[in-house]
């Protein structure tokens, strides 16, 4: 694994608690139904959210889930989110591992629209479809990855401002934290 990609994974475990069963977390809606040391409600362990457990594992496992270990974690995280927006076809390691960041924190759909909108920011049209072929691929890969990255950077912390209504303002000042530190650990200034 490519040492900047397994600085990122350091990176969201470090950023990433345990369990968590925060109601102000749209992961909330759909809780594991175990319930582990007497409470119920839990929604994401390690950033890993159920939602994204059961698409890799079924609903058969849910003790795993509660007291995942890291092979579970990679496993989804390699599947779900890296796989996810085919980050591997990205010829930026960087720009791979914040689209890939993108969809941890807000779903591949998001992510694929995120960068294409940035892409036709940059100059070059394409679709707005949350669908990563190989136009977009190719479109992706064409840019300045610098530029491109600047560009999903402001978009990002516009789109955390534009949800950070009601519930979800708690959130907020920890989004951008996070958009800084990865701008710091990650971008090439």
């Amino acid at each position: 694994m490519d040492s900047k990609i397994n600085a990122f994974v350091h990176w969201i475990r470090k950023w990433e608690g345990g369990l968590s069963r925060h109601t102000s977390d749209s992961a909330s809606s759909h809780p594991c139904p175990t319930p582990f040391e007497g409470k119920s409600g839990y929604h994401t362990n390690a950033g890993i959210t159920y939602a994204a457990w059961v698409h890799t594992f079924g609903h058969d496992n849910d003790s795993r889930f509660l007291t995942m270990n890291s092979e579970d974690w990679f496993k989804v995280f390699k599947g779900s989110y890296w796989d996810g927006v085919k980050a591997d076809s990205i010829n930026d390691v960087t720009l791979a591992i914040f689209l890939t960041e993108i969809a941890w924190g807000s779903g591949t759909s998001q992510a694929i629209k995120t960068v294409q909108k940035c892409v036709n920011q940059c100059g070059i049209k394409i679709a707005i479809d949350e669908q990563i072929g190989m136009h977009t691929i190719t479109a992706i890969n064409s840019l300045n990855a610098r530029e491109l990255l600047a560009v999903m950077f402001v978009e990002r912390e516009r789109f955390f401002r534009a949800i950070a209504k009601g519930k979800n303002s708690v959130f907020l000042k920890g989004w951008l934290n996070r958009l800084n530190d990865f701008k710091a650990c990650f971008y090439d200034i």
